[in-house]
C-alpha cells in the first residue's frame, strides 16, 4: 500500500494521469455545457415535452452512463420515456417518432454503430455524441446532428463530455425546462469537492482518501438509497472495476429490501472481507431513510458500513456530487491496490480478439 499523502508516489503509480483528469473534471463539465449550448436543433425537428414518442440513449460503458444520469435525474419531470440501450440491437419500439441519441466517446464502439444503423433504417431521428471515428463519419454522411467533444482520454473519465452536452441539448429540444441554475450549482459544488479531495489535501482531512484506505482489501457492496442514488451506486461499482481492478457490487433501495437483504444472513460465514457503502441523500423521504437505517442494523455482522451523503439542493447537484466523490475514491483505491488506474488490459484484450470475429 502506498502512502496516499506521498504525491511523488501517486504520480509514479498513475502515469496515465487519471488523477489529473479527475481533478480537472469540473472544467470538463463546463466545456460540455458550452458544447451543448452550441447545439441548434435541425429545422423540422419537433420540440416540446412530448415531441418524441420515446428517447433512447444507446452506448456502452462510460459512454452509456450519461444516459442513466439523464433518465434518473429527470424521471419525475420528463413526459417522454427515456431509456438506455447497451446492445447491438435497439428495442422493438424504436421507430418513426423516436429520438435515438447514439453515444460513443471513441466513435468506434461496434455495438453503438450497429444501433445507429438500426435507428436509421427505422426512420428514427438521430443525435450523435462522439469525439470522432466512424460514428461521426456516419452522422455527417447522413446529415444527422452531432455533438463533438474532445477526445484522447478514457470514456469513464469523460462523463462530463458524455452527459452535459446531451443535458443541454435536451433542454433546447424542450424535453424539460431550463436547468441552467441546477447545472451551475452542480459544477460549483464539484469544485468545492475537488478542493477537499485533491491529492495535496492530507489523509487526516481528506474523506475520499480515508474511505479508499478503509476499503482496501475489501469487496465493496454499494447501495443507493433510491432513484438516482442507485445510479450513483452503479457508477461507483463500475469505477471500482475499471480504475481499481477490483470486484464490487451495487444495488438500490427499496428493491434490495425485497431480496438481497436476505443474503446478509450468512454474511459472517461468506463475507468477512466485504464492506458496505450507503449512498444517501438528506432529501430522502422519511420512509426511505428509515429503510436504510433498519437495513444497516439487520446486516450488521461486524462488516464495516460507510455512509456517503450526496450534497446540493437540486437533484442534478446531488447526482453529480455523489458521482464525483466516487470517482476520487476509485482512483485512490487503485493507488492503494498498486494498480495503474488508467489502463484496462482485459477490455483491450477482449476487443482485440473480437476484432478477429466476422
Amino acid at each position: 500500500m502506498i502512502d496516499l499523502d506521498d504525491i511523488a508516489a501517486i504520480t509514479r503509480q498513475d502515469p496515465g494521469g487519471m488523477m489529473e483528469l479527475t481533478v480537472g473534471f469540473p472544467e470538463q463539465c463546463e466545456r460540455g455545457v458550452e458544447i451543448g449550448n452550441a447545439f441548434e436543433p435541425p429545422a423540422g425537428w419537433p420540440k416540446g415535452p412530448q415531441a418524441f414518442r420515446n428517447v433512447v440513449v444507446t452506448g456502452l460503458g462510460g459512454s452509456a452512463i450519461g444516459g442513466d444520469f439523464l433518465r434518473s435525474v429527470t424521471e419525475h419531470e420528463a413526459q417522454t420515456p427515456i431509456s438506455v440501450n447497451r446492445d447491438y440491437d435497439l428495442p422493438g419500439f424504436v421507430g418513426e417518432g423516436s429520438l435515438v441519441i447514439a453515444v460513443s466517446y471513441s466513435g468506434n464502439t461496434e455495438e453503438t454503430l450497429s444501433a445507429y444503423e438500426q435507428a436509421k433504417a427505422r426512420g428514427a431521428r438521430i443525435l450523435v455524441l462522439t469525439s470522432g471515428g466512424s460514428l461521426l463519419q456516419k452522422a455527417r454522411a447522413d446529415n444527422n446532428p452531432a455533438l463533438v467533444v474532445p477526445g484522447g482520454q478514457q470514456p469513464r473519465a469523460s462523463s462530463g463530455y458524455t452527459f452535459f452536452p446531451v443535458w443541454v441539448a435536451a433542454q433546447k429540444l424542450g424535453m424539460f425546462g431550463d436547468k441552467s441554475g441546477d447545472t451551475n450549482e452542480a459544477i460549483s459544488l464539484m469544485r468545492r469537492q475537488r478542493d477537499a479531495f485533491r491529492p495535496d489535501v492530507p489523509m487526516t482531512s481528506n474523506s475520499a482518501k480515508q474511505l479508499a484506505n478503509a476499503l482496501a482489501g475489501k469487496l465493496p457492496v454499494i447501495y443507493g438509497s433510491q432513484g438516482f442514488r442507485g445510479i450513483i451506486a452503479y457508477r461507483w461499482h463500475t469505477q471500482f472495476n475499471e480504475n481499481a481492478k477490483v470486484h464490487a457490487f451495487a444495488g438500490a433501495f427499496p428493491e434490495m429490501n425485497h431480496n438481497e437483504i436476505l443474503g446478509w444472513i450468512n454474511a459472517p460465514k461468506q463475507a468477512k472481507d466485504w464492506a458496505v457503502v450507503m449512498i444517501r441523500d438528506r432529501k430522502d423521504t422519511s420512509k426511505i431513510a428509515a429503510r436504510v437505517d433498519i437495513t444497516k442494523r439487520l446486516i450488521d455482522a461486524g462488516i464495516p458500513i460507510h455512509d456517503v451523503y450526496a450534497d446540493g439542493e437540486s437533484a442534478l447537484a446531488r447526482l453529480w456530487t455523489g458521482v464525483y466523490y466516487g470517482d476520487f475514491v476509485s482512483v485512490y483505491l487503485a493507488l492503494v491496490w498498486g494498480e495503474d488506474p488508467t489502463v484496462i488490459p482485459s477490455i483491450d484484450s477482449l476487443k482485440a480478439e473480437l476484432a478477429k470475429v466476422q
